[in-house]
């Protein structure tokens, strides 16, 4: 159909050669698809069926996360780098589509339409080009650490820069062989510079130019899109798939769960991963989705401080296993030897699930599900690579109810020394209705120096008017079981721990160790079909869904709000707050302890460089309360020497590193003699501001 005026001639000088668009395009697209098959098969092995359950949340969180990058764009360089490849890209795709519709089904794109279409082709098109520059100088002079320096890398970038002015250049050839009177710098200025070199050739020359560079630059694109599957392109339709099949509960809740865990004891069947076969059909779409970005290592506080453990590692080794075929092979490496592909199993034991690695992740990848997996592996299958202090610490947790394996009379006679102090009502009684039952967890009960923090926990709800009660019979909540791996001891506990809950008439759970906290809130939750199944628990399934968790930072913060709790007593110190990964990162409450301490007259508060939920593990997460990896810097100390630098010379008054977490709290007070800060709890500020009497 002839159109008056500026419109597009499709398959100018090329119309012979328009089958061969067919053919090539055929054959990359059914690669490409025959690809996809494979990498189905993969993640589906052992006829696995991938689920989707929610529709509409994949729609959602595919548009988030894989259209608009909300996490690519978390860091601005490589966001904006990713952004300007990204989205200059995704316009050159649809510029295709349109200009195949308006051959077929058009023309539309015509005057003032065409001249916006090829405004936006030309800004798009300069995206491409000056990002792939700006990737190829960021990795090749290592402005982002850690980045792989894989060939392909560059091979990539090379052919979207190549293609890129190959086009540009195209379009200058064509806008001298049939549009010339039309074309302008001010809706084409990138074609234009090359319009003006092709006016000076004659039609044939220009001609013969154009079919040579139009087959070159066409064959050039569909080679580049066949290249997907071998290089880092392959995340582009599989870390879309990952986004859009993405675990849909919160990142703590998210770790693998054994509703069928009775009968794998029984079979004597592995309970996590042994072999490459016993993972998941989600865990293998991680696996192929991972970008090798270098986000999750960068922020791992055990890669940080020397230690074995790369996030990215990990998932990419899991990767080449699943490509070669290993289903049958054990996934780590016996001893940590590199004889065969394999994990290091130190690097296993060094990670401390703070969830740095899953916070950073563009294309939410859960490595911790993978670790904590691993080591349910080893732990199931006696594995001789599990640390012995581990072994240790759960030997104890089974014979005296705590991880430290001290008496449990020594809890016993704490409890009745509260007692004394607050009232024999402070001992929770069936049959009496309490605000709040407060877990006190195994820190604060076996250790002296952090007894203070239950204590003015529990004055300043008194203060307030709740009524509050602790249990006598308090046990471990099978947190270190479950970080360890042992995950039949987690459910034994878990049993034990709401039997002797659901005997007590309470509102709410009150909790002041995170750990324990993300357990009750949503590890135990997971378990609450696995109960529901068996008549003997069915009633600790319903105790379940009535249990209401709350941390103690946001009950204070919420009574200070309130007015219920006053602090009137001037404190003068120099206070930095760190984030616990377990109540920030993992459960999201960063704003409540921050408003506690702000309610707190002379407190001069000063933010980490590394806070909220980039802020930097303590190292007592996944279990290293308890045992330690040597190897490297402690990443204790790592944390401290940034807390006591924001803390700055003491000046007026004390210099207060404050915390929300037992397990902060222990981490910290091993490196404060040193560094000359003190530890306290929100809770111990804001009992002494409140009366003076604040317990240290």
């Amino acid at each position: 159909m002839e159109v008056e005026g500026l419109a597009l001639e499709h398959f100018a000088f090329v119309k012979d050669l328009k089958p061969t668009v067919y053919i090539v395009a055929a054959v990359t697209w059914a690669f490409l698809f025959y690809t996809l098959y494979l990498g189905f098969k993969r993640w589906s092995y052992g006829g696995e069926r991938i689920r989707i359950t929610d529709p509409a949340a994949a729609l959602k969180a595919f548009a988030k996360y894989g259209l608009f990058q909300y996490k690519v764009l978390r860091h601005r360089f490589p966001g904006v780098m990713h952004l300007l490849i990204f989205g200059g890209m995704m316009w050159l795709l649809i510029a295709t589509i349109l200009r195949a519709a308006d051959s077929y089904l058009g023309p539309f794109l015509v005057d003032g339409y065409l001249k916006v279409f090829k405004l936006l082709s030309n800004i798009a098109g300069a995206s491409v080009f000056v990002g792939s520059i700006i990737a190829v100088i960021r990795r090749a002079r290592g402005l982002t650490p850690n980045l792989p320096q894989d060939p392909t890398y560059y091979l990539v970038h090379t052919l979207f820069i190549i293609i890129v002015v190959t086009g540009f250049l195209l379009d200058g050839m064509a806008a001298a062989g049939y549009r010339a009177e039309y074309e302008s710098p001010a809706f084409d200025p990138i074609g234009y510079i090359f319009f003006k070199w092709a006016s000076s050739l004659d039609k044939g020359t220009l001609e013969a130019y154009y079919r040579g560079l139009w087959l070159f630059h066409m064959i050039l694109a569909h080679f580049t899109m066949a290249l997907i599957p071998f290089t880092n392109l392959w995340h582009i339709p599989v870390a879309g798939l990952n986004i859009a099949l993405s675990r849909k509960e919160p990142a703590p809740a998210a770790l693998r769960t054994y509703p069928d865990i009775d009968e794998r004891i029984e079979e004597d069947k592995p309970i996590g991963i042994v072999r490459l076969r016993d993972t998941t059909w989600k865990q293998r779409l991680d696996y192929e989705a991972c970008t090798s970005c270098m986000r999750c290592t960068n922020a791992c506080p055990a890669f940080a401080s020397g230690k074995v453990l790369s996030p990215r590692d990990v998932i990419v080794t899991m990767r080449d296993m699943m490509y070669k075929g290993m289903w049958d092979e054990v996934v780590w490496t016996e001893g940590g030897n590199g004889k065969r592909l394999g994990i290091n199993p130190e690097a296993i034991w060094s990670c401390v699930t703070c969830g740095a690695c899953v916070n950073e992740c563009p294309v939410l990848i859960h490595h911790v599900d993978t670790i904590i997996d691993i080591r349910r592996g080893m732990m199931s299958s006696g594995s001789e690579e599990v640390p012995e202090d581990v072994l240790n610490t759960l030997y104890n947790i089974q014979q005296t109810g705590n991880p430290y394996g001290y008496n449990p009379m020594d809890r016993e006679e704490w409890i009745q020394q509260l007692a004394e102090k607050f009232g024999e009502d402070i001992i929770a009684q069936p049959g009496v209705e309490y605000d709040y039952l407060y877990w006190i967890g195994c820190v604060a009960s076996y250790d002296q120096r952090i007894r203070s923090v239950p204590e003015n926990v529990i004055k300043l709800l008194k203060k307030a008017g709740l009524r509050v009660a602790v249990m006598p019979e308090e046990g471990c909540s099978g947190e270190p079981a479950k970080r360890m791996g042992e995950e039949a001891l987690f459910v034994e506990m878990m049993k034990m721990n709401l039997e002797n809950m659901s005997q007590y008439n309470f509102k709410k759970l009150l909790v002041h160790c995170p750990h324990c906290y993300n357990i009750f809130k949503h590890e135990y939750k997971k378990y609450r079909d696995y109960l529901a199944s068996n008549e003997e628990t069915r009633p600790l399934a319903e105790f379940l869904d009535r249990l209401e968790v709350e941390h103690h930072s946001v009950v204070l913060s919420r009574l200070v709000k309130e007015g219920k709790i006053r602090p009137t007593r001037e404190i003068q110190a120099a206070v930095t707050y760190h984030d616990p990964c377990y109540l920030g990162r993992w459960n999201g409450v960063y704003e409540e302890p921050r408003l506690v301490l702000k309610s707190v007259r002379g407190l001069r508060i000063r933010e980490m460089p590394r806070n909220r939920d980039r802020s930097f593990c303590c190292g007592g997460g996944g279990g290293h309360m308890f045992f330690e990896i040597k190897r490297g810097k402690r990443i204790s100390r790592m944390r401290a020497e940034e807390a006591a630098e924001t803390l700055g010379s003491a000046g007026n008054g004390a210099r207060i590193v404050a915390v929300a977490c037992p397990f902060c709290n222990t981490m910290f007070r091993g490196e404060s003699e040193d560094l000359g800060f003190q530890v306290r709890d929100i809770s111990e500020i804001l009992g002494e501001a409140v009366d003076g009497e604040g317990d240290t």
